[in-house]
Order: C-alpha cells, then sequence, then structure tokens
C-alpha cells in the first residue's frame, strides 16, 4: 500500500468532527492527530505523539486491549475493522466512551491504522440511566407484588367486559376456597361455576353501579366453607379511567372485618351492661340504701339495748339482704358474657 499523505486530506481528517489518529501497528504510538481529538482528549498535538493507544486506556483494561489485538491478528489484519466501544480517558481523567473503527494504511512508510473514535458518552450514559430506571421499575413493581401478595386484603380487577384483569394471591385463594376453582385472568367475574344466579345478578348490579362512575363500599357476607364461621367483607368499588377520563375498568378492595365487627358489638354490649348497671345503681341500690339511713337516724345510739332498737335491727337486716341481691345483680350484668356473635352473612 501506498503511503498515505494525510495533510492533503483536509476535511477527512484535520477537520473531521470525530476524534482521529494514526498509530504504528508494531509499536501502538501514536503518530498523528486531528483537532477533534486534541479538543476532546484535553492532550496537545506534542503529548498526543508521546503516547501509545494504551495510554488512553486504564490499565485495567490493558489485557483486553492485548487479547483484541491479538485475536484479530492486528498486523496481519487489511480493511475496516468494527472494534465497537471502548473505555477510553482523557488527560483529565474523565471517562469517554468511544466507538472504534479502524483501517489499515502505510504512514511514513510505517504499516499503520488510521482510527475514527466516535464519541457515544452520551449515548451510553443515557443507554445505563435508562437501563438503572427500567431497574428500579422491575424493583418497585417486584416490591408493591410482593406487598399486595403478602396481605390478607383481596384485591382485583375487571374491564368494561367484567373479565378479570388483576387478582393478588389472596384473592385467587379465596376463590377457589368457596367455589373449588381458582380464577384467572380473562375470566368473568363471579360468572363461573360455584355461584348461583342471585350471586351473579347481585356481582353484575355491583359491577354496573362502579362502570357508571359510582365510588362506593359495600359490607358482603357468607360462610366459610371450611369452619362454617360467619364471616363479613367490607368491599370497595373504585372506577378506573385512561388518560382521556373514560372508564376501562373497576379496582376492587376486599377487607375481613369479622372481628371488628365483632370487637364493635363487644363495646355496644357493654355499654349496654353499664346502662343496666346504671339503672341499678340509681333505682334499684339507691332504695334500700336510703331506708338504711334512715333506720340508722331513729336507732336509740345511746341506749342501745332500749327495746326498740331490736325492731330496727330486724329491719336492718332485711335492707342489707336487699342491697346483697342488688349488688348480685350489678356483678351479674358486669362479669356474665351475653351472646355477642354476629348476624350471619357471606364474603366475597
Amino acid at each position: 500500500m501506498q503511503d498515505l499523505p494525510l495533510n492533503g486530506l483536509g476535511f477527512f481528517f484535520d477537520d473531521n468532527p470525530n476524534p482521529m489518529w494514526v498509530y504504528e501497528i508494531s509499536s501502538l504510538r501514536i503518530l498523528k492527530v486531528n483537532k477533534a481529538a486534541t479538543a476532546s482528549y484535553g492532550y496537545t498535538d506534542e503529548e498526543f505523539l508521546a503516547l501509545t493507544i494504551r495510554d488512553l486506556r486504564e490499565s485495567t483494561e490493558f489485557k483486553v486491549l492485548d487479547d483484541y489485538l491479538g485475536q484479530k491478528n492486528i498486523s496481519d489484519l487489511k480493511g475496516i475493522a468494527h472494534a465497537g466501544i471502548w473505555k477510553h480517558r482523557s488527560k483529565n481523567g474523565s471517562l469517554i466512551y468511544a466507538e472504534i473503527n479502524s483501517h489499515d494504511i502505510t504512514f511514513n512508510h510505517l504499516a499503520c491504522r488510521i482510527v475514527v473514535a466516535a464519541d457515544v458518552s452520551e449515548k451510553i450514559r443515557y443507554q445505563e440511566e435508562a437501563k438503572l430506571r427500567e431497574q428500579e421499575l422491575v424493583w418497585i413493581k417486584n416490591s408493591l407484588e410482593a406487598l399486595i401478595n403478602n396481605t390478607e386484603d383481596q384485591i382485583w380487577s375487571v374491564d368494561k367486559e367484567i373479565r378479570y384483569v388483576y387478582m393478588n394471591q389472596a384473592y385467587r385463594n379465596k376463590i377457589a376456597q368457596l367455589t373449588g376453582v381458582e380464577p384467572k385472568a380473562g375470566d368473568y367475574s363471579y360468572q363461573h361455576t360455584g355461584y348461583n344466579n342471585e350471586i351473579i345478578n347481585t356481582w353484575t348490579n355491583y359491577y354496573s353501579r362502579a362502570l357508571k362512575g359510582e365510588i362506593y363500599s359495600i359490607i358482603n357476607e357468607s360462610v366459610d366453607p371450611d369452619t362454617q364461621d360467619l364471616l363479613s367483607f367490607e368491599i370497595s368499588f373504585n372506577p378506573i379511567y385512561n388518560e382521556k377520563g373514560e372508564i376501562t375498568g373497576i379496582g376492587c378492595f376486599a377487607r375481613n372485618i369479622t372481628q371488628r365487627l365483632k370487637s364493635e358489638k363487644a363495646i355496644i354490649d357493654q355499654n349496654e351492661r353499664l346502662r343496666h348497671i346504671a339503672s341499678l345503681t340509681s333505682h334499684e341500690l339507691r332504695r334500700p340504701v336510703a331506708s338504711m339511713l334512715g333506720l340508722i337516724a331513729i336507732m336509740d345510739r345511746v341506749n342501745f339495748f332500749n327495746p326498740d332498737n331490736k325492731e330496727i335491727i330486724e329491719h336492718l337486716l332485711t335492707v342489707g339482704n336487699e342491697i346483697d341481691e342488688v349488688i348480685r345483680l350489678i356483678v351479674d350484668k358486669t362479669f356474665i358474657n351475653h351472646d355477642n356473635s354476629p348476624d350471619k352473612y357471606q364474603a366475597p
């Protein structure tokens, strides 16, 4: 190959917007650089000509470069070589991602290669940032999925045709327990084996209300098929809108409130007992206490053996028994449990 006169190539080399250089194949010394190379890497022409192509890389990259040159048998490589993207370091230590393409030439009677090192740093950084964002989104999705599937609350959504779009594991398990069939995405909600027409019509009405834009909650009731316990669920229906403001489906959330209802009923029962106690105290207990105070007031406390005191003491014993009976009733109202089981209901 004839010696290539680079000085006469103008825009092709000196004024090319991409960094370019020529290096000797045997020594890897850089023999010539263009203006874009000195501008991108920060070296002067003289500093560049004191470097080899290894010096543009970190020491950790030397083996990778040597392996590449050996595999490509660079001394005998002819024509264009697409080397891919490499990490370079500028004079100030900043990282440059360079997409390397080269071609064999003869320069100053030496076997060389001319290199075009297109700076793709921004492209690579964008790709890395996009990858990090994607990884973050995957992590968030997995975290939310784990959170949703580790709750006992039941979460599901349906489209406008009342077909399942999403179901968490708690909902799948509950439906499978109630019907013997685990629901799948695409199935019609509450319109398969295991539900009678009454339940299907009821749920069709629930979904229709939400598809018309209504946000509301219901208390749904059923009997656990395994334990026969009465269960109660609070279910909320929320329309799902697209960016145009159109309703595309319904998001549903069901929470088991059986224990909460039991606790609320226990509080109501307790308050009722307290009212009974207050009534007994204010009416039943006050009367014998007033009688006792009246008897004590007329007792001859100076002459205790006054015959009239005997009759008063007998009345005091009678009043004491009345007070004891009232106290027993108060104790009964306070500590004896009443039947506080909830009314019969169905779960979703």
